[in-house]
């Protein structure tokens, strides 16, 4: 199971008898507060393992709003309200 971008809210419900029947470990990283070291591993065993989902398309952003850059500040002010469920895209042009 991966996790990828919490978006602010870390919530979730995991049937842990499906992990365990599955004989399936967890384990949690986060960028903000682990050591260096840890973080490293991260990314190259993340490529391998989602490169194909990410390229054959399970895998896709969520995608809260999307702004022009002519609209950047409102971009901002959604970032700052908390509401956004998803990503904001800007378009830089």
């Amino acid at each position: 199971m991966v996790n990828i971008g919490r978006l602010g809210r870390a919530e979730s419900a995991v049937d842990l008898d499906v992990l365990s029947y599955q004989h399936l470990r967890v384990r949690g990283v986060s960028f903000g507060f682990s050591r260096p070291e840890k973080l490293g591993a991260v990314p190259s065993g993340a490529v391998s393992a989602l490169a194909p989902a990410l390229l054959d398309g399970r895998v896709q952003p969520l995608i809260d709003s999307r702004y022009d850059f002519r609209t950047a500040f409102e971009a901002v002010r959604r970032l700052a309200s908390h509401q956004a469920l998803g990503k904001i895209v800007l378009a830089v042009p």
